[in-house]
């Protein structure tokens, strides 16, 4: 992955239930969110990376964290878990009134260089 500057999204407002928001970066770049997403949840979910790159990640198994209107605000913490060990690694981000976005902890990203082909 590609490392981009931090892009702000116009506000999210007037779009269809159950659509699919703008992400705030695109498949195969990241980039970091000099304001956390919800500091009442973490203060270290600032990797923000497409959903379509989510890979190895699921759902939280509390259900109480996949609340939203049509899909899942993030608002009550961290909603996706490493599918192999079951650790918190970040919030899916995908609700009605929001970007459309995975959103990692730093302490669950392990920066290397992709081995060449």
């Amino acid at each position: 992955m590609e490392q981009q500057a931090w892009q702000p999204l116009p506000r999210i407002k007037g779009r269809a239930h159950y659509t699919y928001g703008p992400s705030h970066v695109p498949q195969g770049r990241f980039a970091a969110d000099p304001e956390p997403y919800n500091p009442r949840v973490s203060s270290e979910l600032d990797w923000v990376i497409h959903p379509a790159d989510a890979v190895g990640m699921g759902p939280h198994p509390n259900t109480a964290r996949l609340y939203g209107c049509c899909r899942r605000d993030g608002a009550d913490g961290p909603n996706l878990v490493c599918a192999g060990c079951g650790a918190e690694v970040g919030i899916e981000v995908s609700d009605c009134w929001t970007a459309y976005d995975t959103r990692l902890r730093k302490s669950a990203v392990v920066a290397h260089e992709r081995p060449l082909p």
